[in-house]
């Protein structure tokens, strides 16, 4: 019976490796299923818009409108125009002539790495907690999708704007410090002023840097008419996935929310910050800036201001470069300021003064330094 067992033994595995073989094969045969019908739902909803749209462009009377598109469309210009007379100040009052600053624009700012797109977020959140809803008489309030920083640190930045503290080495801020800057996060979120939303927001992951986790915010916003000031989203090269069509490349992502922003843009009252990452000019500055836009181009032509920020640390300054505006004059021009504890301040005279004061110190700094050293290595060579 052994010599049998032996002779079947064989048989058996063999038979059992087989069945995991095609177990394997059917699962992935699964997979690949589930993948091809979340490609062809995405395929038919497109489909689908594309025929409502294609049936109600069928029954619309092009010929005029009707009462209640006329009343509905003065609503709008009303809202949108009386937004425009009272536009926010964005960081300083420099740019008033350049950035329109209110509903129905959607404003992307792009910066290399490193360049203070981070700082540029708490500088627009600063200035806008400043001021009052001159129709509502109400403080303005903001609302930040972050994928970069965590939410902690926003609300740091903001309070040490507030504070006059620089945001740097964190390991040196006091106790006291640091009950203070909890004291502002309770402060500033349980009033609903300022609202930061990351990616894992309520513990659901993908809320910032997903298609639908965008998408799904902006719904919940208009749905439940909660109205913010601003919103701003740091950053867009971040958003890469589709949690309904995972196949997406990542610029077909970026390309449809591009797209869906634009959309927003027009339905939510209030304009849309949009931080990128852009790459370093060349020397000649030859490449355009659309060209130099991480990611899916396609925003800059959603967008209806464009700026890219240029950082100067040696001075102190920041240059500011508007490529695209609904203020026309203002297209290709610059805007200079000054940086000053973490805030964006005007480049005037006397900032220009304190800088150059800072240099010439720094410069007497190291010429003594330099004087001193062959002193002292002399010093140590007699002993």
């Amino acid at each position: 019976m052994s010599s049998d067992s032996k002779s079947i033994d064989p048989i058996h595995e063999h038979i059992g490796k087989q069945a995991q073989l095609e177990k394997k094969k059917n699962e992935v045969q699964q997979k690949e299923l589930k993948v091809k019908e979340r490609r062809l739902d995405n395929e038919l909803e497109k489909m689908a818009e594309r025929d409502r749209d294609a049936e109600l462009a069928k029954i619309t009377d092009y010929g005029k409108m009707t009462d209640e598109e006329i009343e509905y469309k003065q609503k709008e210009n009303t809202e949108y125009m009386r937004a425009a007379r009272n536009k926010m100040c964005f960081i300083n009052e420099r740019f008033d002539k350049a950035i329109p600053f209110f509903r129905k624009n959607l404003i992307l700012i792009g910066g290399k790495t490193g360049e203070g797109k981070s700082t540029t977020v708490a500088n627009i959140i600063r200035e806008t907690l400043k001021r009052v809803d001159p129709i509502t008489g109400k403080k303005r309030r903001i609302l930040v999708l972050t994928n970069e920083e965590k939410s902690e640190d926003i609300f740091n930045r903001v309070t040490c704007l507030i504070k006059g503290w620089n945001y740097v080495n964190h390991d040196q801020f006091t106790d006291e410090q640091i009950q203070i800057f909890n004291e502002y996060i309770k402060l500033l979120s349980s009033t609903g002023m300022l609202t930061v939303i990351d990616d894992s927001y309520n513990k659901a992951g993908g809320t910032t840097t997903t298609l639908e986790g965008i998408c799904q915010v902006f719904e919940n916003l208009l749905e439940h008419k909660e109205y913010y000031d601003v919103v701003i989203l740091d950053y867009y090269q971040k958003v890469q996935e589709s949690r309904k069509f995972p196949s997406m490349n990542e610029w077909e992502v970026q390309s449809a929310l591009a797209n869906k922003l634009d959309r927003y843009k027009n339905v939510y009252p209030a304009p849309i910050v949009v931080l990128a990452q852009v790459a370093q000019p060349d020397a000649e500055n030859k490449i355009p800036f659309k060209t130099r836009i991480e990611g899916r181009k396609v925003i800059l032509n959603v967008c209806t201001c464009a700026l890219e920020m240029v950082a100067n640390r040696e001075d102190l300054v920041t240059e500011w470069w508007i490529h695209k505006s609904r203020f026309n004059e203002a297209v290709g021009q610059k805007i200079t300021t000054g940086y000053k504890n973490g805030r964006f301040v005007l480049y005037d005279d006397a900032f220009k003064d304190a800088v150059a004061k800072m240099k010439a110190a720094r410069e007497r700094e190291n010429f003594d330094k330099q004087v001193r050293m062959p002193v002292v290595q002399e010093e140590e060579s007699n002993e």
